[in-house]
């Protein structure tokens, strides 16, 4: 009887210890596939400029809350938002995909801001949002995430219920059973189930992620349901070939309404490229310059595969010069540019003043401009060709900015450039034109040298003495703050390193009271010494 109850006692106490290690080991968030954040897109929907966050959805079926926000200007009015799934899998029982199964309305209010509706999802997989003015419909691609069990889960788990079943059944026939040997089966099971499970959660942590739907992988209802399932050999390499572009229609005069039709060709197939994924809180972002300078940074809607527009007025005659920012699934960020732009014959149009353009270098170093109405100041550091070169705007004297595409600030420019009346035509040939961002400035001690982040290679780093705060971006599974988060700035600063000397055009974009500034800069940039 003693060895029986030295049995039983060493049972229960590998089952206590299987029970503690069960509570303060489990798996690791990076076993299952992210479930996401929210998404924010924004569109050049008509005569609006509407920023659409699509927020996460948790459980499937489940709402989805659509918020559009709003900036000055927008007129007030009605959008239909349309959910339809576009997932197709032999293995689905659900309806066929491509037919609307979630409806909603949002009524846009005559104050900026952000207007909200919800529509509910009946399944994980690929869907689209259209959504609709009345004339045109704006369609996105999103994808609803699966509440996945990763492989190193189940065997947690597994191992675990093992453990458990076997605990009471070892307990009993170490205490019933005649001989007492005969309970050290089921402990050794149980031992076996605890050994596996701990070394499944250890283990996990380690093991990298599959291919993600809708990042990497082009997105189907059998790949976002059950991303582990290795339907097709793995591979590393997602690069994809670069896109070309085409521009046809657009406004035919200075001051009359247009649509510019954007076609997207894959430039090996010659198919259209409908594998797009959102960057930098838009599916395309086009840069549009006209001829006395002035910068257009609209966001064209997707209408088809391939195929995107947007409704512009042209507030002069002349050249413009055109490009398009993009990330193809797994084809890293591209910025294209039209081969020639588009030309606007002349209207009943005055042409663009240019009168707040900053100009800075050649011994001057500051400079103060106004931009509908609020004072902006421009700072910057000698200007050398090959030599990192900060450029400070300062918005006023508080932190109010709110962030526009994700970021602080924006950077645009385009250089260098000869001496031409037509800066339009100078800018489309330009040998440089770029786009970068600032995440603020550091207001913590300590940081001033660590740089802020950039999606596009640029250097983003604060000067010490920079005030505000800085945009943290979001860590997995969280969401940046959006457009109705006003607490950045007043300091935007940006660096970069101009390889050729010569004539720069820069633009800085913030957004401020639901109004996004542009800021036109001249900079001249010295030779650097020759090496």
């Amino acid at each position: 009887m003693a060895v029986v109850a030295g049995i039983g006692r060493a049972l229960l106490v590998a089952g206590v210890c299987a029970l503690l290690v069960s509570i303060g080991v489990g798996p690791a968030s990076a076993d299952s596939a992210s479930s996401g954040s929210d998404i924010s897109v924004a569109q050049s929907l008509g005569d609006r400029e509407l920023t659409i966050i699509l927020r996460r959805v948790t459980s499937v079926p489940g709402p989805l809350r659509v918020d559009v926000v709003t900036h000055v200007g927008t007129a007030a009015g009605r959008l239909t938002l349309v959910a339809t799934p576009t997932g197709v899998s032999a293995q689905s029982r659900q309806p066929a995909p491509g037919a609307p199964t979630a409806e909603a309305v949002v009524e846009l209010g005559g104050t900026p801001g952000m207007y909200s509706a919800t529509v509910r999802m009946d399944r994980a997989g690929p869907w689209e949002l259209a959504v609709g003015d009345g004339t045109r419909v704006a369609r996105i691609p999103f994808v609803v995430p699966a509440q996945v069990t990763s492989p190193p889960e189940r065997l947690v788990y597994g191992g675990f219920l093992v453990a458990g079943v076997l605990l009471p059944v070892a307990v009993v026939i170490a205490i019933r059973a005649r001989r007492s040997a005969l309970a050290l089966i089921p402990a050794a099971g149980m031992v076996a189930g605890v050994a596996v499970s701990v070394t499944a959660a250890l283990l996990s942590a380690s093991l990298p992620l599959p291919p993600q739907p809708g990042g990497q992988l082009d997105p189907t209802l059998d790949n976002v349901t059950d991303p582990y399932a290795v339907n097709q050999p793995l591979i590393s390499d997602f690069s994809r070939p670069p896109v070309l572009l085409t521009v046809a229609g657009g406004p035919g005069r200075a001051e009359q309404p247009g649509d510019l039709d954007l076609r997207l060709i894959d430039a090996a197939t010659g198919a259209p490229v409908d594998d797009l994924v959102v960057h930098d809180s838009a599916l395309m972002h086009l840069l549009l310059v006209g001829p006395t300078g002035r910068l257009r940074h609209l966001h064209p809607i997707r209408i088809g595969p391939g195929r995107y527009q947007v409704h512009l007025v042209a507030p002069e005659a002349g050249q413009y010069a055109l490009s398009a920012e993009l990330a193809r699934r797994g084809g890293g960020v591209q910025m294209i540019r039209a081969a020639t732009g588009f030309t606007v014959s002349p209207g009943a149009a005055t042409p663009d003043s240019a009168s707040a353009t900053v100009h800075l270098g050649g011994g001057d170093k500051s400079a103060s401009t106004v931009i509908d109405g609020n004072q902006v100041t421009i700072r910057t550091t000698t200007p050398v060709a090959g030599s990192p070169t900060t450029i400070t705007a300062e918005f006023g004297d508080s932190a109010d900015l709110q962030p526009w595409l994700g970021m602080v600030g924006h950077l645009i420019m385009a250089g260098p450039l000869p001496d031409d009346p037509n800066i339009a035509v100078a800018v489309q040939n330009s040998p440089i034109w770029g786009h970068g961002h600032s995440m603020g400035p550091t207001s913590m001690q300590g940081m001033s040298d660590m740089p802020d982040m950039d999606m596009h290679g640029m250097d983003m780093t604060a000067p010490a003495a920079s005030r505000g705060n800085m945009l943290m971006p979001p860590a997995n599974g969280e969401s940046a703050p959006d457009e109705t988060v006003a607490a950045y700035g007043p300091d935007v600063p940006f660096t970069y390193t101009f390889p050729i000397a010569g004539r720069y055009r820069l633009w800085i974009q913030v957004e401020r009271h639901y109004t996004v500034l542009t800021v036109p800069v001249v900079l001249d940039v010295a030779a650097g010494a020759q090496p």
